[in-house]
């Protein structure tokens, strides 16, 4: 297996994308880290992870850094703007195209995790790329809506109401130094990623673009949800669900709950569905089944 890694730039900086391949490696797939995180949920520089696992099984497997995050630069803090609405967009398409490019292959899968994946549909829905295979959607929810103690310590609480006087007061929210995630975040995504996960509505707040409206009359690629039987609060399955209906009854979509009570090994939780050590044995390859269906 060959890793290799590129730069991207933009407005704000560099964005590093990793890349992982064999010799035989076929159709490429794209893969978008989550919040509070990087690149490296899909992989480790010693070879584990999906990415390197999708690799090994002949996909040309290619992982971005978002801006200000893992191996991009600069890094975030205050004076660093970048927005959600120019992930969905700008970045998006940007990296989309570069993977073409560099394949020289149109046709391409676009994978996930947990908000990742919810700029990717905003992505879809926008554009309704005709070059997407498939979807798969790790642990991916748009708005948190299930009730409890988990909700309200971590969403209500922690999320919105500490989250939103650290980005006040220092101009970024800092997750890495109030051990929220591994990853800081600007701002300005931030904020427009609050009002989603808060509210019914699913409505741009930049141009007003309506994706509820929206995806009820657009036809998305065929997407696999999948979350783990273990996600009490970020990717719980009331919520993947929940974005599944979101989506429109008329998609091809598909929800896997990973869990001892539906034959898997573990009931696996937010992060450790993609980095257990179980993971490539256990669900990986029911994912590899399904993305090899639209090959």
């Amino acid at each position: 297996m060959v890793y290799e890694s590129y730069d991207i730039n933009f407005t704000q900086g560099t964005s590093k994308v990793h890349r992982f391949h064999t010799k035989d490696g076929n159709t490429p797939i794209f893969l978008i880290h989550g919040y509070f995180e990087d690149g490296r949920i899909f992989f480790t520089k010693k070879g584990k992870g999906f990415a390197p696992f999708l690799a090994e099984n002949g996909f040309d497997v290619f992982v971005c850094d978002l801006l200000g995050k893992g191996e991009s630069t600069p890094k975030i803090k205050k004076e660093f703007n970048h927005s959600q609405f120019e992930i969905i967009t700008r970045d998006i398409p940007t990296y989309l195209a570069f993977v073409r490019k560099t394949t020289g292959i149109d046709k391409i899968h676009l994978g996930a995790h947990s908000w990742g994946g919810v700029v990717a549909i905003a992505y879809l829905s926008r554009t309704q790329d005709p070059n997407i295979k498939s979807m798969i959607a790790f642990s991916t929810k748009r708005r948190i809506a299930i009730k409890g103690w988990r909700k309200f310590i971590g969403v209500d609480l922690i999320w919105d109401k500490y989250g939103t006087y650290l980005t006040k007061k220092h101009g970024y929210l800092p997750a890495k130094k109030m051990k929220m995630g591994t990853e800081n975040e600007p701002a300005a995504y931030y904020k427009d990623a609050n009002i989603w996960v808060k509210g019914k509505k699913w409505i741009s707040p930049e141009d007003g673009y309506n994706y509820q409206q929206e995806l009820a009359n657009v036809k998305l690629p065929p997407i696999l949800y999948i979350t783990g039987k273990g996600d009490k609060l970020l990717g719980h399955p009331k919520d993947v669900k929940r974005l599944l209906e979101e989506t429109g009854k008329h998609q091809t979509n598909t929800l896997q709950i990973v869990g001892k009570e539906n034959g898997f090994k573990n009931d696996y939780d937010h992060i450790n569905l993609l980095t257990h050590k179980d993971a490539p044995k256990d669900h990986f390859p029911f994912v590899l089944d399904y993305l090899k269906q639209f090959e």
